[in-house]
């Protein structure tokens, strides 16, 4: 006769056991990652938004420079023949958490600029800033966008799903004037130190890594 063998049902129970707490520490990592890659991109749709509309405009107007164009005047851009607005964040609680934080723990405050929620869920926000010339170029920095890419839902994080960028006169997206210039290891203590400088660093981060979080 064959000799059989079947495992009993404690050796069973024994390996369901070791498998679940493989899938328990295994699972949160795995969905961590995945949101990472919708933020980013997320990132990246709005970034391309904004950078096509900024040529578009530049062509209906005839002009070189969006100094000519509805970018000149937040309210004028931030309107539903530009973006596909769900709220025109009359009440900021609609559109922006009540607290923000940077990967460091530290608080960040979302700026008051005018704002308003898109229909993908991005919250976005736009104001005049004038900064130097970008690098290599006599175009020079002409306005900054702030964007949450998941409103008010968590993680409501610098870095993870909330960014800035910048644009400049002649349409072009970039961070900032002298960010890539400097080295990952200085962009990313900027990004996730609450005593480090600029907010655009996280995107330079996200940007300079095909679109990716890794930090």
């Amino acid at each position: 006769m064959l000799n059989r063998k079947a495992f009993t049902l404690s050796e069973l129970l024994v390996a369901l056991a070791i498998v679940g707490a493989i899938a328990a520490m295994a699972i949160p990592a795995v969905v961590e990652d995945m949101n990472r890659k919708l933020l980013a991109n997320q990132l990246k749709n709005i970034s391309l938004t904004v950078q096509t509309l900024a040529a578009d405009q530049l062509v209906a107007n005839k002009v070189q420079s969006l100094e000519y164009t509805d970018f000149k005047n937040p309210t004028s851009l931030l309107t539903n023949s530009n973006f596909a607005i769900a709220d025109m964040c009359a009440t900021r609680a609609n559109c922006v958490a009540s607290k923000y934080s940077r990967i460091s723990g530290e608080a960040y405050s979302f700026p008051y600029y005018t704002m308003r929620k898109l229909k993908n869920g991005v919250t976005i926000a736009y104001a005049l800033a004038a900064t130097g010339n970008l690098s290599g170029s006599t175009d020079q920095g002409y306005g900054i966008f702030y964007v949450d890419l998941n409103g008010v839902d968590y993680p409501n994080i610098l870095g993870r799903d909330v960014f800035a960028f910048r644009i400049s006169k002649k349409g072009r997206i970039f961070d900032g004037t002298t960010n890539n210039a400097q080295s990952d290891t200085n962009l990313k203590n900027w990004c996730i130190n609450a005593a480090g400088g600029y907010t655009t660093t996280c995107y330079t981060l996200v940007e300079r890594n095909n679109w990716k979080i890794t930090y």
